[in-house]
């Protein structure tokens, strides 16, 4: 089981990251296609509408662990709630596809219309030694 986990996590991941690369091989843009591509999913986080804060980022902080994400803490209440991810992209899946580590942190963002339309409050950003802290707050989107 822990192989299989392995194996798909990292398939996972190079889907993701391949699907940028050829975004910009092709000089399409990353952004539109995320944005898209949370949009796609938001309908099916509907189920959390009323659910504190702190469950709707250990939903997607569940998201970032099964694409290979570390998750490094949780904590927040039914207002608040922060998540720490560190490994993720795969430093290793971007270099073979000659992608920055940058360059795939943009999937980030494609939680933005799923808080949206939950009325979540949503900001991502790095700290100082490279993980990422996701920040979901309820009220304005």
């Amino acid at each position: 089981t822990e192989e299989l986990l392995s194996y798909a996590q990292g398939n996972a991941t190079a889907f993701i990251l391949s699907t940028i690369a050829y975004l910009k091989e092709h000089g399409l843009a990353v952004d539109d296609y995320v944005r898209f591509f949370g949009s796609q999913f938001a309908p099916g986080w509907e189920e959390l509408h009323d659910q504190p804060v702190v469950a709707i980022a250990r939903t997607a902080a569940m998201n970032a662990v099964s694409v290979g994400g570390v998750l490094r803490s949780l904590s927040g209440d039914g207002e608040h709630a922060e998540v720490i991810v560190e490994g993720w992209p795969d430093e290793e899946i971007s270099g073979v596809l000659g992608l920055a580590g940058s360059d795939g942190e943009v999937m980030w963002d494609s939680f933005e219309p799923i808080m949206e339309r939950l009325g979540i409050r949503y900001s991502w950003g790095h700290e100082e030694d490279g993980a990422v802290r996701l920040t979901f707050e309820r009220g304005r989107a």
